[in-house]
């Protein structure tokens, strides 16, 4: 009888989504919902799916396009990493260690990945467009900043770096230009990290030795080649000195002196700019760019520093509305784990579509749960919410279930996407541009019908994961009308639209 695989499949720089014995579910049943079957590889080529729109920048390594997707009109960025480079084997190790690592995480405030394309000329990574551009440009247009603009800037960025550091992956390359700007209100901005080419899954009480950063960011340690996850809390608080002062601590006209300058640890916090910052924000700079890397703040403690409290920093970005937490807890009950086809096509809906507003209030709703800030649920951080908003006492019972249905990977948690798949009024996937949209995912080979090979080639990608026969035809059967075993459009509008307007 084959197993299905599970969605925590060990990483190698190099090889995508390889796995070991330990990853094998002994339940036929479970299905894993994961990246791993919603971002794919696609056949053909890029431009058969998308429309160029806008260079958005040119590197070594290729470039990165704004595109149009055909069918859906949704906006995204491409970003391709040329084989033709005489950097060839570098950028091809990079390229698939950040379609490795992208696929793995799950949190609102990195980047997400749609898909992939592997051609003759070229890697195609297709990802989340951010229309407010990079940090970078804002802080030369409108740095310096004020402690709470910064605040929120620094609280998304550490608490991506915190969650990042949980899974045990060091960025190595945090600075302006790699995080990107969703979008800007009244001073709150919403920002994602992005560019993990150069990210690495690090082993505890284990040093790195490969130089990798950027002047300004570099951490002194790195430089000395003995270094571990907190070269990243190092760049945090080069950034927030950016961001607070509108210059760098570390600055010359050439790099070396620029390394140099890091190297010996020192910065001028006596400048014009600082007069006015509070003792707050000036002893969070101090912890995150202390030299001595056993004595820099780890992000968990930077997340709790009082400069974040001083501001409300916190209280300003989760949701306060009680009737709406209410209305989500509401659609977590209903929600239906059991019915396997239709809850991937929500995965791909709600992984594909983060740009729809119910999907942004959810982010909020989430961080109210997640008070640690190390972008999962537990089930303590549950029970605080039910307790403290929700006023729903003796809740055990009601959460373990909760756990059951949400914790897909049975990881102990509730990751981001787990619970946007849950939490969200679900009616506004029911129109047939989305809908279509969802089949044309499964309708690998556009004949206008999803065949039993193409669910078990989306369920068993490759060689990665096997489903019993047996699964697989109860879950086509469940749709399938007439016995063919073939689910048109029809069938699997009528699918979907039971579920999602239930």
């Amino acid at each position: 009888m084959g197993k299905c695989l599970s969605v925590n499949s060990k990483l190698s720089e190099g090889n995508i989504l390889t796995t070991k014995k330990s990853d094998l579910i002994d339940n036929e049943d479970n299905i894993v919902i994961d990246n791993n079957i919603i971002v794919t590889r696609l056949t053909g080529l890029p431009l058969d799916y998308y429309k160029q729109k806008k260079k958005l920048g040119e590197g070594s390594y290729g470039q990165v396009w704004k595109v149009e997707h055909i069918q859906t009109g949704l906006e995204r960025a491409m970003k391709k990493i040329e084989k033709n480079s005489k950097l060839k084997k570098d950028n091809e190790k990079e390229v698939l260690n950040e379609i490795n690592i992208l696929r793995k995480i799950d949190h609102p405030n990195i980047v997400k990945i749609f898909e992939f394309f592997n051609t003759n000329d070229g890697y195609y990574l297709i990802t989340e467009y951010l229309k407010g551009g990079e940090l970078f440009h804002e802080i030369v247009e409108n740095a310096p900043f004020s402690e709470e603009e910064a605040g929120n800037i620094m609280f998304q960025i550490i608490s991506a770096v915190n969650y990042c550091h949980n899974m045990n992956i060091i960025h190595r390359d945090l600075k302006p230009e790699n995080i990107l700007i969703e979008s800007k209100s009244n001073g709150k901005y919403i920002i994602k990290i992005i560019d993990f080419g150069t990210a690495k899954l690090y082993a505890k009480n284990k040093s790195e030795k490969k130089i990798i950063g950027s002047s300004y960011y570099i951490a002194p340690e790195v430089l000395t080649e003995n270094y571990n996850q907190k070269c990243d809390l190092w760049s945090c608080g080069v950034i927030m000195y950016i961001l607070l002062s509108g210059k760098p601590p570390f600055a010359d006209r050439r790099d070396t002196l620029i390394l140099e300058k890091i190297k010996i640890g020192k910065f001028d916090m006596d400048i014009k700019e600082f007069s006015k910052i509070s003792k707050e924000s000036k002893d969070l700079i101090l912890n995150l760019l202390e030299k001595n890397p056993k004595k820099r703040f780890s992000a968990e403690q930077a997340l709790n520093h009082d400069w974040f409290r001083l501001h409300d920093i916190k209280t300003n970005m989760i949701e306060l509305d009680v009737e709406k937490i209410k209305k989500s807890f509401e659609n977590i009950k209903k929600y239906n784990p059991t019915l396997k086809l239709q809850q991937v096509v929500i995965a791909f809906l709600v992984h594909n579509i983060p740009q729809l507003n119910t999907i942004k209030d959810a982010y909020k709703i989430f961080l109210t749960y997640d008070d640690n800030l190390d972008g999962k649920i537990t089930k303590k951080e549950m029970t605080m919410v039910f307790d403290k908003i929700l006023k729903l006492k003796n809740s055990k019972e009601e959460i373990d279930l909760i756990f059951k249905k949400l914790d897909n990977d049975n990881n102990g948690y509730i990751e981001y996407e787990e619970f946007l798949r849950a939490s969200i009024d679900k009616e506004i996937f029911v129109t047939d541009e989305i809908l279509k949209f969802a089949f044309n995912f499964f309708d690998k080979d556009s004949s206008g019908e999803i065949t039993f090979d193409e669910i078990k080639e989306i369920l068993c990608p490759g060689r990665e994961r096997e489903v019993s026969e047996k699964l697989l035809r109860k879950i086509i059967e469940e749709i399938d009308k007439d016995g063919n075993y073939v689910i048109t459009f029809n069938e699997f509008k009528e699918m979907m639209e039971k579920i999602l307007l239930n």
